[in-house]
């Protein structure tokens, strides 16, 4: 039940300002609720976006170190581009190999009779089709097997709508029926063939049909084998032919013009007169190229985070309240929110604890790699900058770097991209560490942000899951309660002036009554 409250009509006083001034004084200790709950949401967001940064690096190492062939940079010369282009991966061997292309692939192709007078537009039906009909349609695919499927047509589908469907079926197939010369035509999308030297296979083929089989009554398609060697089906596509070379002696034959043998990726153009050579060796400068790559990506990540552990802490600056913000420019908010969020982080012992745990995982020796060899990453000429203020970041020797890759890549590369394992003896202590590089720094980095989520969550989790949100519930909570103890306050307030208003009121009369006598004897 709320209570009447009376404005000083009777005592001449601003009541309503004097309740005001009274709560902005009371409302002080909400207003430092407000700013803690403030702090604590800008420190759950710095937090989130350490994260992000450290995601942000783990997926760059996965991409571009995760597999030993993304950073074993190889380079591939042809004597000849224009008959055989070639592109190495990682895995190539370094050789020098001589091919000579006799025949290109191609694709099997078939072409039906001329349909007289038939147009783009002129139905099935107006060609002898008196109901639907569904044709099972066999068509050979780039891995080499047969692909079937069912297609039906109806009296009323146009030329041009059995060349759509056709292309539309998953059989990997294209067709086009030509108005000028009353044509389909069928080819496959793939090249090659599975014919044998002693029988000819047709690459698309009518394998049934539970009514009129059309591409032989109406479109006129000759018969051929199907891809078991059966003669008299429907033939709708045949010739198609492997690609034949010749490669250091060894005759071969592939499917398509385009295919990888140790690790070099062919293409084939043309068909040659004289062989082609073909070098393939290790890109020192492509590799060179990498590794500065992965030290400037990592030099970023520590030089963000330890500018969040250094920055500075400015208690003078609290968040500001609405009433605060009231009396400011939209500039002079920016100015002050800035060193307000300045050093939520500083000294972080999460962040802290990560940052010396990636530097060990550096500068540890990578074991399994083998005796007498290079298993550190100082070997390779990255070490830590001498400048203190520059918090561990990396510097390279280029010339020990090249010097390396010239003399072992496969070390070099070991060392950044092993896969292994922790041993630690029956106390607890490591005995070996047989992980690469990237593999300890994706580990530290999973570490270190678990360790954040505990402490500031991710979006998919509510605030009982990680400590801030926990720490905020409880500031929102003590909020709400000192709102309804704020509610009661003022009520109060209210009460007593409305009493004292009464009271003057009543004065005020009695004053009045009594003039009112004195002035009427």
């Amino acid at each position: 039940m709320s209570t009447m409250r009376i404005g000083g009509l009777a005592s001449g006083m601003d009541i309503d300002q004097l309740v005001g001034d009274l709560m902005k004084a009371e409302r002080i200790p909400l207003d430092k609720l407000y700013q803690q709950k403030q702090t604590f949401e800008w420190q759950r967001d710095a937090y989130r976006d350490v994260n992000k940064k450290l995601a942000d690096f783990d997926t760059y190492l996965f991409n571009n170190f995760g597999l030993v062939s993304s950073v074993y940079q190889k380079s591939t010369t042809s004597s000849n581009e224009q008959a055989v282009a070639v592109k190495a991966s990682g895995s190539a061997y370094d050789a020098t190999n001589t091919i000579s292309v006799s025949r290109l692939a191609k694709a099997a192709s078939g072409v039906s009779q001329a349909v007289a007078g038939a147009k783009s537009n002129t139905t099935l039906g107006e060609k002898g089709l008196t109901a639907d009909t569904t044709i099972t349609i066999a068509a050979l695919q780039a891995d080499g097997t047969y692909r079937e499927e069912a297609v039906t047509f109806k009296p009323t589908d146009t030329f041009a709508d059995v060349a759509k469907k056709l292309n539309q079926s998953g059989l990997n197939i294209n067709a086009i029926f030509d108005d000028g010369s009353g044509k389909l035509g069928i080819s496959t999308r793939t090249t090659g063939t599975v014919d044998t030297t002693t029988i000819d296979k047709a690459e698309v083929y009518v394998k049934s049909a539970t009514g009129d089989d059309i591409f032989s009554t109406i479109f006129g398609f000759g018969t051929g084998n199907d891809q078991d060697g059966n003669p008299d089906v429907t033939a709708l596509a045949n010739g198609g032919q492997n690609a034949k070379f010749t490669l250091n002696g060894l005759e071969m034959e592939r499917q398509t013009n385009t295919f990888t043998i140790n690790g070099i990726q062919y293409t084939l153009k043309s068909e040659t007169t004289t062989p082609v050579i073909i070098t393939s060796q290790t890109d020192v400068d492509g590799m060179i190229a990498k590794i500065e790559d992965f030290v400037n990506k990592y030099n970023e990540l520590i030089s963000s985070l330890n500018d969040k552990i250094r920055e500075k802490r400015y208690q003078d600056y609290p968040p500001l309240t609405d009433e605060q913000k009231k009396d400011m420019t939209e500039k002079q908010i920016e100015l002050w929110e800035e060193k307000s969020k300045s050093g939520l982080l500083r000294n972080d012992s999460i962040i802290s604890n990560g940052l010396s745990q990636m530097r060990r995982d550096l500068y540890s020796k990578v074991d399994g790699i083998g005796t007498n060899v290079i298993d550190t990453i100082s070997e390779l000429g990255i070490t830590t900058t001498n400048e203190i203020t520059n918090g561990g970041q990396l510097v390279i020797d280029r010339d020990k770097l090249r010097a390396a890759l010239e003399n072992d890549p496969d070390k070099v590369v070991k060392i950044l991209t092993q896969s292994g394992q922790v041993t630690k003896d029956a106390s607890g202590q490591v005995v070996s560490d047989t992980r690469g590089i990237v593999q300890r720094l994706r580990d530290s980095i999973k570490g270190m942000t678990q360790n954040i989520e505990k402490k500031a969550g991710k979006p998919t989790l509510t605030e009982n899951q990680y400590s801030i949100g926990v720490q905020l519930k409880d500031v929102e909570n003590r909020i709400s309660d000192f709102q309804r103890r704020l509610e009661d306050i003022e009520a109060r307030y209210w009460k007593q002036f409305t009493a004292m208003e009464q009271a003057v009121q009543k004065a005020n009369q009695q004053s009045a009554f009594l003039m009112g006598q004195f002035g009427g004897n």
